[in-house]
């Protein structure tokens, strides 16, 4: 139904380019060139999206294989025999079958947030540090009560 829409819109354009330029062409000149553009055009049209989502789709695929390897881990199973190289993600759960031993067992991940502080060198200028209390060396020129500070 598409084909037949499409078909009858291009010759309905090309008889009004071949109304249209009749008088430079000839009607059955413009009305076949017209008919002939129509087709060259969408088929360019159509290539460029075509090459456009592939290459699309393959900028995808990259980058979803670089994130693939960020979540790679070598998993060893509980038997020791057996060394699996898998993704492991976060909210799946991560369940496996060892091949050697044939048990089954899986991958808890759990994720516990971490202060991070900087740790103060105590060793150098440890007399920085210190707090002092405040002494009473202070000379003042105008009457001066102690306790009557601001």
């Amino acid at each position: 139904m598409t084909f037949i829409r499409s078909f009858l819109i291009a010759g309905a354009v090309a008889v009004l380019f071949g109304f249209g330029l009749k008088n430079v062409f000839g009607f059955w000149e413009a009305l076949s060139l017209a008919f002939v553009l129509q087709f060259v055009i969408a088929f360019l049209y159509t290539s460029l999206k075509i090459n456009k989502n592939t290459t699309l789709t393959k900028e995808f695929e990259n980058e979803l294989e670089q994130f693939m390897t960020f979540s790679e881990a070598s998993i060893l199973c509980p038997c020791g025999n057996y060394t699996y190289t898998d993704n492991i993600f976060l909210n799946a759960e991560n369940g496996y079958t060892c091949e050697k031993c044939n048990n089954e067992f899986r991958i808890d991940i759990s994720l516990t947030p971490t202060l991070i502080t900087t740790p103060l060198n105590v060793g150098h200028n440890f007399e920085k540090n210190i707090e002092r209390e405040p002494t009473d060396d202070i000379s003042i020129t105008q009457e001066y009560t102690k306790g009557t500070e601001l």
